[in-house]
């Protein structure tokens, strides 16, 4: 136990820091079609979890000088990604919406910052620290910001199947782009043959879709996770590998992926995803509803040698923490009940002020 109040505040400051670890650990899971995202914010996680360990049982000046440093920088970071956007990296390069996820690790942190601070100029010393009830102020609101759903500011354009304009003698059906089955969707450069196409495709999907209800239903189809299923992870991917090359494309009957929102067992699986051949890149997306259906492929992520599951992220020319990059085929995410950002928006798309460009990936 802390028995001064001297001892106590660099607890404070490495429970603070360690709680502003587990809400990134948590956003990491928000992120799950977006693995740069993911990468970063696993990263930020376990540096922050590490280094308010340190600080609070062992608060050597230097450890202190560290905990300070990573917890700026990482606010600072937050501000640029609120205010004017971080170009460095692609997900963040216009500004993000603050959220109450993101808004509580930031409050962490940079109460960590001036607690850290005063700790290390009060000259702490290596000598070992015990926990104390202190640590509750920092860990009850990391657990609201854990629990919190992380939002996304206007989003990054996905590319659109076909030449996604319509020509100046055509117009959008009234009654088509009403429908509610496009409810969150941008129709507005939408045909109406692409309103027809698009929303067959919904009902079609929808309808083979029935039987796939849950993790064991996906599983007895042949279906097998790719390995993303983390802690806190909002959203799981499960592949059928006999369907990625068998020749048939949006195909309701032959769906490629399908997603369950959450990890457990009775986990509801939310969207169907088609994936076309392997090879085929955006230029090769066929043109089912112009805008209105938003493919998007992955450039950054690592495969085992099934070229199935996951094994890493693409992190300054290397794959981390192993596997061989894998750029993926388009892929087009088909919802199988409402989603605020319309019935092909991408897993991040669920705020609605995230809905009127989608997301790059």
């Amino acid at each position: 136990m802390v028995t001064d109040r001297a001892s106590a505040i660099p607890v404070l400051a490495g429970a603070l820091t360690v709680g502003a670890g587990l809400v990134h650990a948590s956003a990491a899971g928000t992120h799950g079609d977006n693995s740069t995202m993911v990468a970063l914010m696993a990263v930020t996680a376990v540096v922050q979890v590490a280094i308010g360990m340190v600080g609070a049982t062992r608060p050597s000046r230097p450890a202190l000088a560290v905990l300070v440093g990573v917890n700026l920088i990482a606010s600072a970071a937050w501000i640029l990604s609120r205010t004017s956007g971080l170009p460095v990296i692609d997900a963040l390069a216009q500004p993000e919406a603050v959220g109450l996820q993101d808004l509580t690790a930031m409050v962490l942190e940079s109460t960590g910052v001036v607690v850290g601070a005063i700790a290390f100029a009060a000259g702490s010393s290596r000598k070992p620290i015990g926990f104390s009830p202190l640590w509750t102020l920092a860990l009850v609101p990391a657990l609201i910001g854990m629990t919190a759903p992380h939002t996304h500011a206007e989003g990054h354009e996905h590319g659109a199947g076909g030449s996604g304009h319509v020509a100046a003698h055509e117009h959008v059906a009234a009654d088509l782009a009403g429908d509610p089955i496009f409810a969150g969707a941008n129709t507005d450069h939408a045909s109406e043959k692409e309103l027809e196409r698009a929303k067959a495709l919904i009902e079609s999907t929808r309808a083979a879709a029935r039987p796939f209800t849950d993790k064991a239903a996906l599983t007895a189809a042949g279906y097998r996770s790719i390995g993303d299923g983390f802690p806190f992870t909002t959203h799981e991917h499960f592949i059928n590998a006999d369907y990625l090359n068998d020749g048939r494309e949006v195909d309701p009957n032959h769906v490629e992926s399908f997603v369950l929102e959450g990890t457990g067992p009775g986990a509801p699986v939310v969207s169907a995803m088609y994936i076309l051949e392997k090879g085929e890149t955006m230029d090769d997306v066929p043109d089912i509803g112009g805008d209105v259906t938003t493919w998007h492929d992955h450039q950054d992520l690592c495969w085992d040698e099934s070229g199935v599951r996951l094994a890493g992220v693409l992190m300054n020319g290397r794959c981390f923490p192993s596997g061989t990059l894998r750029p993926t085929p388009p892929m087009l995410h088909v919802w199988l009940a409402d989603n605020k950002c319309g019935p092909f928006a991408g897993i991040e798309g669920h705020p609605a002020a995230a809905c009127a460009a989608g997301h790059t990936h």
